[in-house]
C-alpha cells in the first residue's frame, strides 16, 4: 500500500496550467545540491530494498 503525503501531491490542474498559475512543486523548491543529495539518498534505498529482496528471495528458496 502507498500512503500519499498531502503536502507533497500535485495540484489537480494540468502542468501548462499549474505552470501557467505560477505553482511549483516540493521538487522545484530545492536547489541544485539538494536536489543532488535527495537523489544519492533515494538511490542508496532503492539499492538497500533490491539487496533486501534479493537476499528474501534466496532465503525463501
Amino acid at each position: 500500500m502507498q500512503l500519499n503525503l498531502i503536502f507533497l501531491d500535485e495540484p489537480d490542474l494540468p502542468l501548462s496550467q499549474s505552470l501557467a498559475v505560477g505553482l511549483t512543486t516540493a521538487w522545484d523548491q530545492l536547489d541544485g545540491a539538494s536536489r543532488l543529495v535527495a537523489l544519492e539518498i533515494l538511490t542508496r534505498l532503492i539499492a538497500r530494498m533490491l539487496s533486501a529482496q534479493s537476499t528474501k528471495e534466496a532465503n525463501d528458496e
